[in-house]
């Protein structure tokens, strides 16, 4: 069975999406399902993932002439027709329940999930949270969809920690719904005066990067590469997830298995992902956070055990499970 995989954003995308795809990639070259195509724009722009995999490049055109068994397409819907039997991935529904305020880039988001809802053979997602979210907002046929959750790479593991003073670490995004001002509220509240840093990893919104420059504590900005950020999981006080929606939440899984205790959102996926390892609060309650945060820097019981308990959900976690999941779809397909 051939099945063929659109890797048109895998060269340039390490983050999320980027991530699961190749958890999946790496996953089906070691259930040795070798008969995977990865198609592109053009060769010459995807060469350098013929040094991150074995699998052969083809373009998108190629498909009508010499149809593969299966397409997946695995960046939130449909670009380019499968000729094919087609499974989707998308991984949340917040193109629709977050919309972009721009005409155009919210017609750029949700076109291409509209065409997969209505093409695609299977819709698959990363929590039992989103498949349930996508069914009411989409109007998805339940029996449609599967859920394949991400998993961890062994890359994410308790490295060495460079910094000494304490500190949270914070992996923020510009989307409103990373819900920045809530814990920014909390952690002047909590540490203004206690010389505990806030480090703030990733990019900002504006109103986020005024209300930061507005804090008293002790804070810093930092942009890491992978290994910079498995460091600063590894030595973080608390890393924080206060997010209002989050369609799994792999940054909590991430520094769990770096051991760092995580204090998360108790809404959308994150407490599905987190699996009880996590400390949950409303994150909508600034005082809620600011309990949490104090908790886990004052008593140091709490602390070990929400980092043994994290290492441990994390270690649970099969690294090929969503590749078993998807390979058993292209199966079904055939």
């Amino acid at each position: 069975m051939i099945l063929a995989v659109d890797a048109y954003n895998l060269a340039a995308d390490r983050r999320g999406m980027g991530r699961y795809v190749r958890q999946v990639l790496r996953g089906l070259e070691t259930l040795r399902e070798n008969d995977v195509r990865l198609v592109v724009r053009n060769k010459r722009a995807g060469e350098s993932l013929t040094r991150e995999f074995s699998y052969p490049l083809i373009e998108a055109r190629d498909l009508r002439s010499n149809p593969p068994d299966a397409v997946w397409y695995p960046w939130n819907g449909m670009r380019f027709d499968a000729h094919a039997p087609a499974i989707a991935t998308i991984y949340d529904p917040f193109a629709f329940t977050f919309p972009a305020k721009n005409f155009i880039a919210r017609r750029r988001e949700q076109q291409p999930i509209l065409r997969a809802v209505r093409e695609a053979k299977v819709i698959t997602t990363i929590s039992q949270w989103s498949a349930a979210e996508l069914q009411a907002e989409l109007g998805i046929d339940p029996g449609r969809m599967a859920v394949a959750p991400p998993a961890i790479e062994p890359f994410w593991h308790p490295v060495a920690p460079k910094r000494e003073s304490p500190y949270v670490l914070f992996v923020a995004g510009p989307d409103e719904r990373k819900n920045a001002g809530v814990l920014f509220e909390a952690f002047e509240s909590a540490f203004e005066d206690d010389g505990v840093e806030l480090v703030v990893a990733g990019e900002l919104n504006r109103s986020d990067e005024a209300a930061l420059a507005r804090l008293h504590a002790k804070t810093s900005r930092v942009r890491p590469d992978d290994n910079e950020l498995r460091t600063l999981y590894s030595g973080a006080l608390a890393v924080a997830v206060p997010s209002l929606a989050e369609g799994f939440g792999l940054p909590a899984i991430e520094a769990m298995a770096c051991g760092a205790p995580v204090i998360a959102s108790d809404t959308a996926a994150l407490p599905e992902a987190c699996a009880g390892a996590a400390w949950l609060a409303d994150p909508h309650d600034p005082i809620a956070w600011r309990d949490a945060l104090r908790r886990i820097y004052v008593d140091a019981e709490a602390r070990a055990l929400i980092r043994e308990a994290g290492l441990a959900r994390a270690a649970a976690i099969d690294p090929i499970a969503p590749a078993r999941i998807l390979a058993r779809l292209f199966d079904d397909l055939a």
